[in-house]
């Protein structure tokens, strides 16, 4: 009885405009289990893309349903056709080549023919119609040429082969129209197969104007696919032009448009690129962005078969300085060495060893193309390390207070192979844990080996899980020992650790499922707003007339809320007053007031590390509190 009144729930709605409701539905079959399989498969061809595409990931999760999902290709309705070619997909298109070879032979539907083509041609052996003017022809049908006249017709980039010869316009129209075509934007494999053959510096301008003159025409989402070809093609020099104008859009409202750039800039294949997107998820204030960058990564790892920490730890870019933190920049007739020091600040000698305060400009003397090169490098140089700092100094405080650990031999890859973090790892106390708990502590040393807070030798266990220690978790005595270590070789810290502030929840507070010490307390809402964005905060759920009430943030499996009197959107420069905060475990949410929540963790069952991290972070943001309301 309740499978028919669920099917029938699903039907009633589907007829009207309540996708909400057929998500509800579905939600709640897929929840009761394997007896609601065929009611859940019958809904294939929902006419709302967020139902179809929660049904995606539900088929995906039933590897058993293979035979039900291979019918699918079959149907005589397109969506459930396509449903099957993702699924299929997401599953690994090459077990099931032959019948997605067979459904692209009856496929007359352009946008699944592109899918199919794209899954076939996964194995870098492409298909018949994906090669030569075969394939420029296939991404033009359907008059797809004329509908980007808007383009092409004032185009002047030229672009050439890489044999010299000048690309046809029928050639950089497919690759345009490859994107332009497609219902799920990302990486095409058939205008990448077109692009091998041409100059990558002129593709990169040509998708450049091509990227202006969209902008001129003030962006419009329908043509949103002009980020995904001038991310993909643009090289790097497209990374910062994109960082801008996200940041513009999610300044003017544009949301949505900037969190798609986002997603487009993941995908531009260089480190600085996903660099970039890893800072827009760490540090971006505004929210849909923020969550983009983290969704763009979390992809691109789980593609690589990584996590989304490891896939940060392999975009740390070394900025060009060998093993010995060096780097040689040439003038021609003249050489300059630049070092990074234990600092993180670069120094420049000549070719006699004689410092400098800055590289110099070129001279007469100086070959001009070389020297003019290498300047405009120094420049970038010290751009890029400022960033680089900042970005990992945030990061490793993050892993401090959320326990992150590394294996040994990654621990190396990162801390010892990188002149950048090296620099960082011997300013630092690493601790090895078994279990989640802290066992010894040691130093990574300028030499290369390690010692202890004694000064003694150390060994790093080969199979050791290493973290960087919390002072919450060392003893009076240790944290002295420590701090007398580095006093006495004139060591500053590159990360505020032994000196950090720490806060424990007191005997009282253990048993609590809300932080109070800092209720009552009143200060301009726009002051505690700035401060928290910019911690990696984010304005909790917006209710009727643009009115919150909350700050929160989510931190692996705890999502802290800081409750407040609220304000408006636009509105914030008045006083507020702070109520609690309390920390919530993943899981259903239930109605609490004006808001929907968790269940929420007693004080005493969170990590120290993390406890403290948070007051430490409240007590910031809450430094400019008067007195209290």
């Amino acid at each position: 009885a309740r499978h028919a009144e669920l099917k029938n729930l699903y039907l009633e709605t589907e007829k009207g405009s309540l996708a909400d409701a057929r998500i509800l539905a579905i939600r709640v079959m897929a929840e009761l289990g394997e007896g609601y399989k065929e009611g859940l498969l019958s809904c294939a061809g929902d006419s709302a893309k967020q139902v179809r595409a929660i049904l995606q990931a539900i088929y995906t999760e039933h590897p058993d349903w293979e035979a039900d999902i291979l019918a699918m290709l079959k149907s005589k309705k397109a969506s459930v056709r396509e449903a099957a070619v993702q699924v299929l997909g997401s599953w690994g298109a090459d077990a099931y080549r032959e019948p997605l070879a067979q459904a692209l032979e009856s496929e007359k539907t352009k946008k699944l023919r592109d899918l199919l083509q794209e899954l076939l041609s996964s194995d870098g052996q492409g298909t018949p119609e994906q090669t030569g003017k075969g394939l420029v022809t296939e991404l033009l049908f359907g008059g797809m040429k004329r509908k980007l006249s808007w383009f092409l017709e004032k185009s002047r980039t030229k672009v050439h082969k890489k044999d010299g010869e000048e690309a046809p316009e029928d050639e950089l129209a497919a690759i345009l129209a490859a994107y332009a075509g497609m219902d799920i934007p990302g990486i095409h494999a058939g205008a990448r197969e077109l692009a091998e053959e041409l100059k990558p510096e002129e593709l990169a301008a040509y998708v450049r104007e091509l990227y202006e003159f969209w902008l001129s025409e003030d962006a419009p989402a329908k043509k949103k696919w002009v980020l995904y070809a001038a991310s993909i093609h643009g090289g790097e020099p497209i990374v910062p032009v994109l960082y801008g104008q996200i940041q513009q859009w999610a300044k003017g409202r544009r949301g949505a448009m900037a969190a798609e750039a986002v997603q487009a800039l993941a995908l531009n294949g260089s480190s600085t690129a996903l660099l970039q997107v890893d800072q827009i998820g760490r540090r971006f204030r505004f929210r849909q962005v923020k969550a983009a960058a983290a969704g763009a990564l979390s992809s691109a790892a789980k593609q690589l078969g990584i996590t989304k920490e490891e896939l940060e730890d392999r975009i740390v870019p070394d900025l060009g300085f060998d093993e010995r933190s060096e780097r040689i920049f040439d003038y021609g007739k003249r050489k300059f060495r630049v070092f990074l020091t234990p600092a993180l600040t670069l120094e420049v000698c000549d070719e006699n060893g004689k410092k400098l305060k800055s590289l110099p400009a070129p001279a007469k003397q100086d070959d001009p193309q070389t020297a003019g090169a290498s300047y405009e490098a120094w420049k970038l140089l010290k751009k890029q390390l400022k960033t680089v700092v900042a970005d990992q100094t945030f990061r490793l405080e993050q892993a401090m207070g959320l326990g992150r650990l590394w294996p040994e031999a990654g621990w190396r890859e990162l801390f010892v192979k990188n002149p950048v973090m090296r620099h960082f790892a011997t300013g630092l106390i690493w601790g090895v844990y078994e279990n989640g708990a802290l066992k010894e502590t040691f130093r990574y040393m300028e030499d290369g080996s390690f010692n202890t807070a004694e000064e003694e030798v150390y060994t790093l266990p080969g199979e050791a899980a290493v973290g960087l220690v919390h002072p919450a978790a060392l003893s009076a005595d240790l944290l002295s020992a420590w701090k007398e270590q580095l006093s006495d070789y004139e060591i500053v810290q590159p990360v505020l650790q032994l000196d950090r502030p720490v806060y424990t929840a007191a005997e009282e507070e253990k048993t609590m499922t809300e932080l109070a010490r800092f209720r009552g307390l009143a200060l301009n809402g726009l002051s505690l707003g700035g401060r928290l964005l910019n911690m990696g905060w984010y304005r909790g759920e917006i209710l009727d007339g643009g009115s919150f009430f909350h700050f929160v943030r989510t931190d692996q499996e705890i999502t802290v809320r800081l409750e407040f009197s609220g304000c408006c959107v636009g509105g914030e420069n008045e006083e507020v007053t702070v109520y609690g905060v309390s920390f919530h475990k993943p899981g259903a949410q239930k109605r609490v007031g004006r808001t929907w929540e968790t269940e929420r963790y007693l004080l005493g069952e969170l990590p120290p590390a993390y406890f403290s991290e948070i007051v430490l972070q409240l007590t910031k943001a809450l430094s400019a509190a008067g007195r209290p309301a």
